[in-house]
C-alpha cells in the first residue's frame, strides 16, 4: 500500500475510531501512566504525557494539551499504525510514547529541542519587541536540519514548526509569536496561553511558512 493510499485509510479509519473509541473509554480507560523527565522526545506530549492506556485516553490527553480531538485521534491512529501496525489499531491501542523517535515516516532528527541553548541565542539576536516572526522559526528549523545532517525537513519536521507556532499562541494576522512561550513549549512545559490547534490553523500556518525549493520536494 503506498503511502497516499495509507493516509487515505487512516483518515477514514480514524473517524470511525471516534465512535468505537467512546467505548473503549468507557470500558477500559486509565489515567494511572506515569513518565520520567526526558522520556517523551515530543515537546508537544511532554508537557503534559497523554495516557497510554487506549487511543481514546491518549487522545483526550493530546486534547487537554490544546489539540483538536479529531485530529488528536487522527494522530494517535496512525502512530500506532506505524508503530505497532493495523492489528494494534484494531486492538484501540495508544501509541507508544518513549518510542516517538522510532516512528517510520514520521519520526525526524531535526528536532529544535536538541538545540534549545544555542536556538535561544540566536532567538535573541532576531526578535523584536518579544516575538519572533513564523519565518524565523523555519529559519531555526532549518539551522537545525542542517546541524544534525538533514538535508530536506521532512513534512513531520515542518509540521512540528507549524505547530509550535500554534500551541505558543502565535498571531496569524501579524505571523508572530512570543519568544517565552515558544521556548516554553519546546522545553516541554506548557505555555500560559490556552491556544488550540486544529487541522484549519495547521493549514493556514503551514502554508504561510515559506520553506526553500529544496526542502518542498520532499
Amino acid at each position: 500500500m503506498t503511502l497516499n493510499r495509507t493516509r487515505v485509510f487512516l483518515g477514514v479509519l480514524a473517524s470511525l475510531l471516534l465512535v468505537w473509541s467512546v467505548w473503549a473509554f468507557a470500558t477500559r480507560a486509565s489515567y494511572s501512566d506515569t513518565f520520567r523527565d526526558g522520556d517523551v522526545k515530543c515537546p508537544f506530549l511532554a508537557m503534559a504525557p497523554p495516557p497510554q492506556s487506549n487511543l481514546w485516553s491518549f487522545a483526550r490527553g493530546a486534547q487537554a494539551n490544546g489539540m483538536d480531538l479529531g485530529m488528536a485521534v487522527f494522530v494517535g491512529t496512525q502512530i500506532t499504525y506505524y508503530q505497532k501496525g493495523l492489528a494494534a489499531v484494531l486492538r484501540l491501542e495508544a501509541p507508544d510514547l518513549h518510542r516517538l523517535d522510532q516512528v517510520p515516516t514520521i519520526s525526524h532528527d531535526d528536532r529544535y529541542a536538541v538545540h534549545l541553548p544555542k536556538l535561544r541565542e540566536m532567538a535573541a539576536e532576531m526578535e523584536v519587541d518579544g516575538r519572533l516572526t513564523l519565518q524565523q522559526l523555519v529559519e531555526m528549523k532549518l539551522w537545525v536540519a542542517e546541524q544534525t545532517g538533514v538535508a530536506n525537513p521532512s513534512d513531520p519536521s515542518r509540521i512540528e514548526t507549524a505547530l509550535a507556532f500554534i500551541r505558543a499562541g502565535g498571531d496569524q494576522q501579524t505571523w508572530t509569536v512570543d519568544t517565552d512561550e515558544l521556548f516554553t513549549l519546546l522545553s516541554g512545559k506548557r505555555p500560559t496561553v490556552d491556544a488550540v490547534v486544529t487541522p484549519g490553523d495547521l493549514s493556514r500556518v503551514r502554508e504561510q511558512a515559506k520553506w526553500p525549493r529544496s526542502a518542498d520536494a520532499n
